[in-house]
This record gives C-alpha cells, sequence and structure tokens, in this order.
C-alpha cells in the first residue's frame, strides 16, 4: 500500500481529513506495522499542525508528512504522519473544486456591488443542496440547479442567477455534505479571491447599474463536453435584447500546483508527428525515424529506446534553431501551441489554479510577446525508466518541459502519454496572483 509521502506535489489536501480522522482513531498503519497512538497533548498539536499545512499546498506538503506522532510503542516512540498509509478517498477534489468556483461566482452575482466571503459560498452549496440532487441525462453523474434572486442598484428590479453543476455522484455528495466545509475550506478560499478579482467584479457591477432584469447563469459542467473544451465553468447573462450570451468568464480550472496542461497520447510514431509538429513545426525533422522508431517500439518492446530517440532528435534541432535565426520563429510557434494546449485556441479562455487558500490566473492571449527578448536553450534528461525529459531554460530558469510517461494495455502492448507542462519562468510570465 502506498503511504502518504508517495503523494504528488500539491495532491495532499485530498487526504488531510479522512487521516485526521484515522489519527483521531488512536490506530495508525504503516507499510510495515500498525501503532497505537497516545492520547496526548502532542498528538492533539501534531493533528492541529497537519490540517493547518497540508491544506497549503505544496510549499508546505513536505513539512506536513514530516510532522511526528507519539506511539506507545517503546522501540518506536515516535512515527511521521508521511509514513502512515494512504487513506482510501473515492471523491476528487480537484473535481469538487470545479463547483467550489462555480458557487462562488454564483455568490458574487447574487451580491453584485460587494466582496463575497467564505460564508457566502458555503451559503449557495447549502441552498443547492436542499434544492435537491437529480440524474444528468445520458451520463452516470449527477447535477443540481438553483436560481437565486438579485437586487440591482434599483431594488424593485430583481435578477435571476442560475446556478448550475454537475459532477460524478461521490463528488457531488461529498461537494453538498455540510460536514465537508472544513475539506474544502481551502478550494472555497481560492475561489473567493477569484470571484472578487477584477473581472468578476466587472460584469457584476454591470448587472446591478444597469438596472434592468437579467438572467445570468453560471455553468460548471464537469460532465459535458470534456472532449471538446478546455472550460470548466462559464457564465452567461441576457444581452440588450434579452439573448443569453456568453462572456468572456470562462475558467479553465487546475486545483493545487498542477504543472500539467496539454498532453498527446499514443505508441504510434503519428502521434510523435503531431506533438513536436504542433510545438515547433518539426514533423519533417523527426519523419526519417519513424521505421527505427516503429522497430524499437513495437517489434524490440524498448519504448523508452524508441521516444528517446525521437526527443534527442528534437532536442539538438531545438538547440540549434532557439540559439540562431530562427529563434523568434520557433518562439511563435510555441506561443501558438501553449494557446493550443491550454484553451483549445477559444477565445477569453483563463486557467485559474486554485488550492491552499491562493489563486492565480494564466491569460494566453498574448504568449508571444512575454516570450520573446530571452536567450534560450534546450536540455535532455533521462529518469531511472529511462524516458526522457526536454526542458526549455533561460537563464537559470525553467519555461516549459515535455515529459514521457509509459504504460502498458491490457493487451501487454505499451501507451505512451507526452506531457507539456509548465515550470517556473512560465507560471512568472503568465500568472496574475489574486
Amino acid at each position: 500500500m502506498a503511504v502518504l509521502r508517495s503523494t504528488s506535489p500539491g495532491q495532499l489536501g485530498k487526504y488531510v481529513i479522512p487521516t485526521i480522522d484515522i489519527i483521531k482513531s488512536g490506530s495508525v498503519s504503516t507499510a510495515t506495522k500498525t501503532y497505537k497512538l497516545k492520547k496526548s497533548k502532542f498528538n492533539e498539536d501534531a493533528i492541529e499542525k497537519f490540517a493547518e499545512l497540508g491544506m497549503k499546498g505544496s510549499s508546505f506538503q513536505k513539512d506536513a508528512l514530516l510532522i511526528p506522532l507519539e506511539t506507545t510503542d517503546s522501540k518506536k516512540q515516535f512515527i511521521e504522519i508521511g509514513t502512515l498509509n494512504k487513506p482510501n478517498v473515492k471523491y476528487n477534489l480537484g473535481d469538487m473544486a470545479e463547483g467550489v468556483v462555480g458557487a462562488a461566482i454564483t455568490a458574487r452575482f447574487i451580491y453584485k456591488n460587494r466582496n463575497i466571503n467564505a460564508q457566502l459560498v458555503y451559503g449557495v452549496l447549502r441552498a443547492l443542496a436542499k434544492s435537491g440532487v437529480t440524474n444528468y441525462p445520458g451520463k452516470k453523474g449527477k447535477q443540481v440547479e438553483k436560481t437565486f434572486k438579485s437586487a440591482n442598484q434599483n431594488p424593485k428590479v430583481m435578477d435571476d442567477v442560475r446556478c448550475f453543476i454537475s459532477l460524478a455522484e461521490v463528488n457531488m455528495m461529498a461537494l453538498l455534505a455540510k460536514n465537508n466545509e472544513s475539506l474544502i475550506k481551502e478550494y472555497v478560499d481560492s475561489a473567493v479571491k477569484y470571484a472578487n478579482s477584477n473581472n468578476v467584479k466587472k460584469w457584476s457591477k454591470l448587472v446591478y447599474e444597469n438596472n434592468r432584469y437579467d438572467k445570468i447563469e453560471v455553468l460548471s459542467d464537469g460532465l459535458g463536453g470534456q472532449k471538446t473544451t478546455k472550460v470548466d465553468v462559464s457564465v452567461k447573462i441576457t444581452n440588450d435584447e434579452g439573448k443569453l450570451l456568453p462572456v468572456d468568464i470562462l475558467v479553465s480550472l487546475k486545483a493545487g500546483d498542477v504543472k500539467q496542461f496539454g498532453q498527446v497520447s499514443g505508441a504510434e510514431f503519428v502521434k510523435q508527428e503531431e506533438l513536436w509538429e504542433q510545438l515547433f513545426g518539426y514533423s519533417s525533422v523527426i519523419k526519417p525515424l519513424e521505421k527505427k522508431y516503429d522497430k524499437l517500439m513495437f517489434m524490440d518492446k524498448q519504448p523508452d529506446e524508441a521516444v528517446y530517440l525521437v526527443y534527442e532528435k528534437v532536442n539538438q534541432q531545438l538547440n540549434q534553431d532557439l540559439r540562431g535565426n530562427k529563434s523568434n520563429e520557433i518562439l511563435k510557434k510555441l506561443s501558438s501551441a501553449i494557446n493550443y494546449f491550454a484553451t483549445l485556441n477559444e477565445d477569453f479562455v483563463s486557467l485559474v489554479q486554485v488550492g491552499g487558500g491562493k489563486a492565480k490566473v494564466y491569460k494566453f492571449d498574448d504568449i508571444y510577446s512575454k516570450l520573446v527578448n530571452r536567450e534560450y536553450r534546450s536540455s535532455i534528461k533521462t529518469g531511472a525508466s529511462g524516458l526522457p525529459t526536454i526542458t526549455i531554460s533561460s537563464g537559470n530558469d525553467d519555461l516549459i518541459q515535455f515529459r514521457v510517461k509509459q504504460e502498458f494495455k491490457s493487451d501487454g502492448k505499451p501507451y505512451i502519454r507526452n506531457y507539456v507542462e509548465k515550470l517556473s519562468l512560465l507560471g512568472e510570465l503568465l500568472a496574475e496572483s489574486l
């Protein structure tokens, strides 16, 4: 069984509450042994500290996992929380966060001309719970909706604010359960910051001051359009003719400090062509490698060597182009690819990162201007698995990386995932902290 310290960066939050419940039971298990815990002030303080740090995101994750617990075992008086087995968590906090952000935006449009707080978001969620959960048509999952009244500057004019959320059943039940408020607190606090940000404020102020009836729809449709859009939460408002139209509140949500914003998957060589053509226009660069790639991948059963063959060639060409007169052309192509992977080229989409009580907004409308006037280089490395990672850097700062993950299908055939991941410099260039 996996232990807590094996949790990916930024993903500890979903295990915090169930881990605390296990600790409070007085009996905990590690990979090798079950321990009884002392009923002590020391352990009470440890629980409190873990609850605080565990919900703060990846920067505090290591410290949270190092917190000791006092046992009754004479041979091992203390054990670290990170050594405990992961609790069985069925819900997905990242998916639940979509509903949280939808509720926060709804609260902002209900109260329009004032900043909202966490309690108002919880209020929306409780009202949704009371309205009743129903089955999502045509799919396994649940939906919930409620229309709220909202006053204009002229209090005689009342708008309708409809909130709609759809999620897998386990996530919906966890989201709407009142006793789970502490579980989602870090996302509620983050969502509040986004709902009070300038773009949402602009629209809520507009429908407050226009003193006419408007219908506002906040849609968090986690079960619909998953393959055709990157948008997780969107807003529609009626225009001058009373027609309901989308506005530029289009949220692609990332819960926690998630690097990945794109991927191309599949072991076939055409997938490598698709990836590198999209990124740099390199399909012709790697085309001569196709026969050797196919042999290594499908005949010799050496997928790591197959993908390394391609990645090595790309890295070689990329270094040459980044340092030569093709640098700006490569950056323009990369900028376009980043926008595609992040937004599927939909207009006005913002990637919003929530978690740890913080919120960041990434905008992709003018990437090239933020990338130019820097010197870049490319490097390649392999991990213990032998799978390659290409990193583009400027000075001491890493911009973006392209990483391979290898899986196997039930029939034993290899399956390759090529991840496109933002690194610190790209975050600094594109992100606004709220």
